[in-house]
């Protein structure tokens, strides 16, 4: 049985959660909240970008898209934030699949938003 999730982290970062309870703005949405779930969590992130032509401006343009991996006992949801220690930048999860391992602990796998 394996307890290791298999992917070699690329950085550490803190886990940001907003709780339901926050304040809200002025339209109703959550404010946004630093609160640290975690922090000097094994992440790793991957941002691959390619070039797409964009037919109705008539131009090309380069799209990231970055790819993170966390072992399975890290708290995160879907309304979680992620803060890489090394750089500094926060991201928003846009898509999170933890899929089921029968011989043990899979990793979490997210699709990620560059936020600031």
């Amino acid at each position: 049985m394996s307890t290791e999730s298999a992917f070699r982290p690329t950085t550490y970062c803190t886990i940001l959660q907003t709780s339901p309870e926050d304040l809200v703005d002025e339209f109703g949405d959550p404010m946004d909240n630093e609160t640290a779930a975690a922090t000097g969590v094994p992440i790793s992130i991957l941002i691959q970008s390619s070039r797409q032509f964009l037919p109705s401006e008539n131009r090309m343009t380069v799209v990231e898209i970055i790819t993170a991996r966390l072992r399975p006992n890290v708290p995160v949801n879907e309304t979680s934030r992620i803060k890489d220690e090394r750089t500094g930048q926060i991201y928003m999860i846009e898509e999170l699949v933890a899929p089921q391992d029968p011989f043990g602990a899979a990793s979490v796998r997210m699709i990620l938003r560059r936020v600031r």
